[in-house]
């Protein structure tokens, strides 16, 4: 093989490999974004739809049903613990503008990290570095 020929080879294979490695990370960053829509729109649903106006004790017992339900059709990640998240996810990122624009950008792993921290204005605040720095 002549070293044009096997250089052409090299080149056309850098590209292929460039295309898919974009391909592959386009794909990540949008069942990253669907993942996280949906853990909002559960959380939306449950808490306007389930929750409002219903006394604490009722709500625990409709989730822990729930889960149950869940967890018995798509695995673990529907546990008590991760559905409470989505309700509080909802609520700390109740503006769906500011996270269609976060959700392209962080993961639901970062979300979690964030719903930890009590103070509004800091919790975006972080928000806004993590996406800046991704």
């Amino acid at each position: 093989m002549a070293d044009l020929e096997k250089k052409n080879i090299d080149n056309l294979y850098n590209r292929i490999v460039e295309l898919v490695e974009n391909a592959k990370r386009n794909v990540a960053v949008k069942v990253n974004s669907e993942m996280t829509f949906l853990y909002w729109n559960i959380g939306k649903d449950i808490t306007e739809n389930v929750l409002s106006n219903q006394k604490s004790e009722y709500g625990k017992s409709v989730i822990s049903v729930l889960s149950q339900k869940l967890v018995t059709k798509y695995g673990k990640g529907y546990g008590e613990r991760n559905i409470f998240r989505m309700m509080k996810f909802y609520e700390c990122f109740s503006d769906f503008e500011k996270l269609s624009t976060l959700s392209t950008k962080l993961t639901w792993s970062h979300f979690v990290e964030l719903l930890q921290i009590q103070d509004e204005l800091k919790r975006e605040f972080y928000a806004t570095m993590c996406a800046n720095e991704f």
